[in-house]
């Protein structure tokens, strides 16, 4: 069974040293950028749901195509959002909300969704630690490589060949 994770994004970027600090946009692209990378969130089956305070602004992570999807609160509080979306869950046993807000832990638990802190959810990520073997290794590598990145090698690599090909 595939959870879906819920993510108090600002709740989580003010207590992670390498984020705060930053303005709000690079705060929140560092800590989508981290879950995409580093997976806390454990399988690639498992969904994630970031959900910020305020209204979308120019960043939108949907044309990124990010395997984390990103929500504004727009006319609510994020908090007031995260337990909306829990409780009109079809299945809240499959949630798992991220917070140290003790509201929301409080009533996201009472409404039957697994609950995370911070420091539980960000201690479940791969950061430091090695891969199990080589073929994940080369999994995560082959996912961090982008599509432009990955016709530019090609490129450069045609042009090598081709190039002692015609020296034979």
């Amino acid at each position: 069974m595939s959870l879906h994770y819920i993510i108090d994004g600002y709740n989580v970027i003010k207590q992670v040293s390498f984020l705060t600090g930053r303005k709000l946009r690079a705060g929140r692209d560092g800590l989508v950028h981290f879950i995409e990378c580093y997976r806390p969130h454990g399988s690639r089956r498992n969904e994630v749901t970031v959900v910020f305070d305020g209204k979308e602004d120019v960043a939108n992570y949907e044309e990124k195509k990010s395997s984390v999807r990103v929500l504004f609160s727009r006319n609510e509080s994020a908090d007031d959002k995260i337990k909306r979306m829990v409780e009109v869950s079809r299945n809240p046993k499959r949630m798992v909300v991220v917070s140290d807000d003790k509201a929301i832990m409080f009533y996201c638990r009472a409404v039957g969704a697994r609950v995370k802190s911070v420091k539980e959810f960000l201690s479940d990520s791969s950061a430091g630690k090695k891969p199990r073997n080589a073929r994940e290794a080369f999994d995560e590598e082959k996912e961090a490589l982008s599509p432009e990145a990955a016709d530019k090698i090609t490129a450069y690599l045609k042009g090598i060949w081709l190039k002692e090909d015609n020296e034979l």
